[in-house]
């Protein structure tokens, strides 16, 4: 590869999207006129088909309404692992009081 041939891969995007002086578009259109190779690299990597034909559609409130869905799985979640948390700390303190009060009374 040449250093036309990597000036002209440099130049491909700036042509393709039409943003290039009109002396580099000159010069670039002329060289893949005549190197088969950038030219193919050109039709590889700016094909003219890649363009959305559609806008998709996406439906707002459904999409705010699953999101909605999801916090509020994950807060119970959070909220029912914490207060088993905090049950299962309670109890076990008051198994805890109940044996001191137990050795207390031996003594």
């Amino acid at each position: 590869m040449n250093w036309k041939c990597e000036l002209v891969m440099d130049l491909a995007p700036l042509y393709y999207d039409g943003v290039a002086s009109r002396v580099s578009k000159r010069l670039v259109k002329k060289h893949l006129r005549e190197c088969p190779q950038c030219r193919t690299y050109y039709k590889k990597y700016h094909p003219v088909d890649k363009v959305p034909t559609e806008v998709p559609n996406w439906d707002v409130e459904e999409n705010y309404a699953m999101l909605a869905r999801k916090v509020r799985k994950r807060r119970l979640v959070l909220w029912g692992g914490f207060l088993s948390y905090l049950s299962t700390t309670i109890v076990a303190l008051v198994f805890w009081y109940a044996r001191e009060q137990k050795k207390m009374k031996k003594i």
